[in-house]
């Protein structure tokens, strides 16, 4: 396999490196060894901003993978860049400015995802536990979906206060039931189903409720009015279930973490349905702006692949983050009805980049495109011996937590698969 390598970046970056792989030229290789204090995005903006010294500033979003295990493992939204009001992140940029990472401005947010062996080999298989709710596809635009979500809240004529009930949070802490809301939908929120966790809730009109939990996840109604996909008048109706007939006291909360896809549909009854109205949260959060007329429909995404110096990532790794890269691609169209579109080319130069009109036919709901993405566009890849460990060992919490190798890798000149001891993480979501 043929790799260039910059030498002006080892110049300026003694300890860093830049690669190119012309069988996934789409696929930033970078080398830092930038991770340590157990702080979030340390790593991250170190590989950025290498990245920018050989890309131009044309990323909406970067997302990040790694080659091992981080040590602060967990997955997560990189928040990084804001100008949209009316979803409750004014003035709210963890991780930015965009300065930070390498970026003129146009830098939005992204993702690390960190060791690449936990995932699947096919994208839209289901993850290990605890997120077997979601495949690796789904995963993927949760956590890069943060830079939108979810900070909502409504607020009813009457009501002196934002009303929190719809978000998810870690359990029953304080007065009335009320807690901190995370940044997730509540599992009890009818949220369409939505990448953002929730569930897809059927009113039976009797008192019950079934919650269906094989649907493909997406990008619910709501979700995309709060991407700026959706005019308030498009979005329908909301609500969520309470233990309680009295609203002021439905603030219980929960994890959020979703079912597995493979879970029987199930019925639930003794629950208050509390309805409200995308005005209730316009209320609360105040109009979106820019509004859906105005928001954009097309976004850049980089991906980038992160190792440790003097490393380079196996073929099979390269294989399985090309797959991922594809299929969140055209994934993305799908779950925005139509609405939106990505690039995920590094030369942002995507063959179907136009951002849908009005009258363009949407991808019907109950469809989802699936493809066999194993061929590379001019290239056949035939496929290189599987990693022999690319499991997952189970948490025995939904905590965040911090999972302890040597991380270690395999140098550049050695072909042998990752060592069967190393422990491949799988970071949770529950924060972030």
């Amino acid at each position: 396999m043929k790799r260039s390598l910059f030498i002006v970046i080892i110049f300026l970056f003694p300890l860093s490196a830049v690669y190119a792989d012309d069988m996934y030229p789409n696929i930033a290789l970078i080398q830092t060894d930038a991770d340590n204090q157990m702080i979030m995005g340390v790593t991250e903006k170190a590989a950025a901003n290498i990245f920018y010294q050989t890309h131009p500033d044309i990323y909406d979003f970067l997302i990040f993978y790694h080659t091992f295990t981080p040590q602060l493992n967990m997955q997560q939204g990189l928040l990084i860049t804001y100008t949209v009001k009316g979803i409750g992140r004014e003035g709210y940029n963890p991780t930015g400015p965009a300065s930070a990472w390498g970026s003129g401005g146009r830098l939005m947010g992204g993702a690390r995802m960190c060791h690449i062996d936990q995932y699947p080999d096919d994208p839209d298989d289901n993850m290990k536990f605890p997120l077997a709710g979601l495949t690796s596809t789904e995963l993927l635009a949760h956590e890069m979906s943060h830079y939108w979500f979810a900070a909502m809240e409504y607020k009813k004529e009457g009501m002196e206060k934002n009303h929190p009930g719809f978000r998810g949070c870690e359990g029953n802490s304080g007065e009335n039931g009320a807690c901190s809301p995370n940044q997730h939908w509540s599992y009890y929120f009818n949220s369409g189903p939505s990448v953002m966790y929730g569930s897809d809730i059927t009113d039976n009109g009797d008192g019950s409720f079934t919650f269906t939990h094989s649907s493909p996840r997406k990008y619910s109604p709501f979700d995309q009015y709060v991407m700026g996909f959706r005019a308030p008048g498009e979005v329908g109706e909301l609500f969520y279930l309470c233990d309680y007939a009295d609203e002021s006291m439905c603030k219980e909360g929960n994890p959020a973490l979703p079912t597995p896809h493979t879970a029987a549909p199930d019925t639930v009854s003794g629950k208050t349905k509390i309805a409200f109205t995308i005005d209730d949260v316009i209320r609360a959060m105040g109009e979106r702006v820019p509004s859906s007329t105005d928001a954009p429909k097309h976004f850049n995404v980089g991906f980038i692949m992160v190792s440790k110096p003097g490393f380079v990532p196996f073929p099979q790794q390269l294989e399985k983050l090309e797959k991922i890269r594809v299929r969140f691609q055209e994934w993305f169209t799908w779950a925005t009805d139509g609405r939106a579109t990505i690039c995920t080319e590094l030369d942002g130069d995507c063959e179907s980049t136009e951002t849908p009109d009005d009258d363009d036919p949407v991808i019907d709901d109950d469809s989802i495109v699936v493809e066999d993405n194993t061929v590379i566009p001019d290239e056949e890849v035939t496929p290189d011996e599987s990693v022999t460990d690319n499991t997952v060992s189970p948490d025995e919490t939904v905590q965040d937590e911090e999972v302890k190798d040597e991380n270690s890798e395999t140098p550049d000149n050695n072909t042998e698969q990752p060592a069967d001891e190393e422990e491949v993480g799988c970071g949770c979501t529950i924060v972030f």
